[in-house]
Parts: structure tokens; sequence; C-alpha cells
């Protein structure tokens, strides 16, 4: 079985920006920030204009020809995709499959929103 690090591993192979970096892409209209958590913790708070995508369903927003395919992506093939989780490992994770599946400018906030709450002010 895959150890943690193994797994983590590949936030070598993708873009992560810190905190303060995706706080000035707020209001940047080429930048969609992505909340990767779960629907629960989407509804108490997120960063700027972020949209919910369930990590578990991803590939499915992605694909084409899914029938939960996100036009967001299909529409929008030059928007830069900040993505962001609860404290960094979902949206690493996430970060690499969208890279994986083709999106061209993808990001990932480095300590998600632990690291965002320390900033947002």
């Amino acid at each position: 079985m895959k150890k943690f690090d193994e797994l983590m591993s590949v936030g070598s192979e993708i873009e992560n920006i810190s905190a303060e970096e995706a706080k000035q892409k707020l209001n940047d209209s080429n930048v969609q920030f992505i909340d990767v958590r779960d629907k629960e913790s989407f509804s108490k708070g997120t960063i700027g204009n972020a949209i919910h995508m369930d990590r578990g369903l991803l590939e499915f927003y992605l694909a084409e020809g899914s029938p939960l395919e996100n036009d967001i992506f299909k529409n929008n093939p030059d928007k830069e995709f900040v993505v962001f989780c609860g404290v960094g490992g979902q949206g690493t994770l996430a970060t690499k499959t969208m890279k994986d599946m083709g999106v061209k400018n993808v990001k990932n906030i480095s300590g998600g929103m632990a690291e965002w709450e320390k900033i947002k002010d």
C-alpha cells in the first residue's frame, strides 16, 4: 500500500501558491476559485467567488461527455483555476487530477482554508 508521503509527493508536479498570492487574484475576472471540500464545509464559508466541486466527483465534472461535465472548463480554456481544500491535501490531489485531465492553468493554495483564514482580513 502507498504511504501518505508518496501520495502527497504529487505536490511537486503541480503549481502551488500561497494564500497571500491567492488573495491578490480575488478580483481578477480571469480567475475562478474552486473549493473541493465537502458541501457542509463549503456552506459555512469559502473564498471569494469559489464554486463547489466535490473532490470525489471531480473527474466527472471534467470529463468531456460526462453527464456531470461542468461547462466552466470547456467554455473557459484560458481561465486560471485556483483550487483549495481545508488544509491542502485534497487540493493538492484535485489540482493534479485537473492537470492530468487537461486543465492548462490550475494552481493549488498551499495549506488551503487553514492558511486563508490566517490572512483573509
